[in-house]
């Protein structure tokens, strides 16, 4: 049977399956799969029941020749399908997180489309905390999965469909790095990340945290101008502002981020990408005392041609640049460390063999050529990137449709499609068995 009958006959099954497909996603989004360390009070998660179920949807295909649910830290578990192919082709490696953000008050007071984790069919779109981050791509892998079954396709490389956890707070050492020291990698990974389908984002910037910790010298109030004018009998230093001492900092920290979008320019992204953001600031013990503690946490998202070393050296320069230019801070330099592993750059070109592939199943399937972009955030395909395996982000689902907010969703038709896309591109990339 010549190719284009075989995607033909996929998209009719898969069309046909299509009631399943949304009573399987909405039962995925009703596992309140709360990544665990973004839990409000008292709340609770569901993701141990949400990966044990997708667990049994694997084996219950007895499609795969290995199911493995596993976890290298209690309560924290991933999922792994692997079908093995005929040894003489291209492994491919399909990937997403279970985990989801929770649902803030405030959110909750907004949220006016069904309920959170309802999972029901809208407007032709289906809603839910997850819909597009990314229970949408998960189920549209899956029942690729199934048609490959059910139209009996045999590959010639191995199919991979993994599920992990810890990816919403940057666990990759319990979620996408475990899969691969447990030995789960492939020639090409893609990842069902909400790309809006229509764009195969082959580029994203990196990205490294640090948390910065400056301590001062608690004093009242009303010793401030001992603390900031000389004095006329020589005193000890009364105090010291740490909140001063970190503007100091934040300021350099603004410069810093001003000469990279000179010197650094990527002319496929925007002028001044690569940034420098003051995230969060914690300062103070009480409102009658200069502050005695000072802490920020700072995010840099770079540009794809540099390296994680080369902004977290200029980010410890600067640091230590402030730091020996201040009579306290030379005594007293500020802490730091970095809180998440860094994710490195990824960056597959437009003319290698995997973007070529994955753009002729788009096209084999819809009939018309998708967008090769940079992807406009940072994810697991990062990680997946520093080991060595070339991915990419692609699936249903967009920034737009309430991602990380209230009245989340996925249309419905994106879903289904990206079923199909990700059928044939296993068929393209790892090959039939004659």
């Amino acid at each position: 049977m010549n190719k284009g009958k075989l995607i033909e006959q996929i998209c009719d099954y898969i069309d046909a399956e299509k009631d399943n497909l949304l009573s399987t996603l909405k039962t995925y989004i009703n596992f309140r799969s709360i990544n665990a360390e973004q839990l409000l009070e008292g709340e609770k998660t569901e993701i141990v029941e949400c990966q044990k179920w997708l667990a049994a949807e694997l084996e219950k295909m007895n499609y795969f020749d290995k199911v493995d649910y596993y976890q290298l830290e209690e309560g924290r578990p991933n999922v792994v399908g692997l079908k093995q192919g005929s040894g003489k082709g291209r492994s491919l490696l399909f990937n997403g997180h279970s985990d989801v953000v929770t649902v803030s008050e405030e959110q909750q007071r907004d949220w006016t489309i069904l309920s959170p984790f309802d999972g029901g069919v809208q407007d032709g779109k289906v809603w839910g905390r997850g819909a597009t981050d990314m229970k949408g791509g998960n189920t549209a892998i899956l029942y690729a999965a199934k048609a490959l079954q059910e139209l009996g396709i045999t590959l010639n490389g191995d199919l991979l469909l993994t599920y992990v956890d810890g990816e919403e707070s940057g666990r990759a050492e319990i979620g996408i790095w475990s899969l691969m020291e447990r030995g789960y990698t492939a020639d090409l990974g893609i990842m069902a990340e909400p790309t809006n389908l229509h764009n195969i984002y082959n580029k994203s910037k990196g990205e490294i945290y640090f948390d910065i910790t400056i301590k001062g010298a608690s004093t009242h109030i009303c010793n401030r101008y001992k603390t900031i004018w000389p004095q006329p009998r020589k005193e000890d230093q009364i105090g010291v502002n740490a909140i001063d001492k970190m503007v100091k900092l934040i300021n350099a920290f603004n410069e810093l981020e001003r000469s990279w979008g000179l010197d650094y320019y990527d002319p496929s992204l925007d002028p001044g990408s690569t940034t420098l953001t003051v995230s969060m600031i914690r300062g103070g013990e009480s409102f009658s005392a200069q502050a005695g503690e000072c802490a920020i946490t700072i995010a840099s998202m770079f540009a794809p041609q540099l390296s994680v070393e080369d902004i977290r050296s200029q980010i410890v320069d600067t640091i230590d640049y402030v730091a020996k230019h201040d009579h306290w801070l030379k005594h007293h330099p500020p802490e730091y460390a970095v809180p998440f592993p860094p994710k490195v750059p990824l960056n597959v070109p437009e003319d290698d063999d995997t973007i070529i592939t994955l753009v002729q199943s788009y096209t084999d399937v819809m009939g018309t050529a998708p967008y090769v972009k940079p992807s406009p955030f940072v994810g697991d395909v990062n990680y997946m990137f520093e080991k060595g395996i070339k991915g990419v982000n692609w699936g249903p689902g967009d920034l737009s449709m309430g991602i990380h907010g209230a009245n989340e969703y996925v249309p419905v038709e994106q879903v289904v499609t990206a079923a199909k896309l990700y059928a044939a591109a296993a068929i393209n990339w790892c090959g039939l068995v004659d």
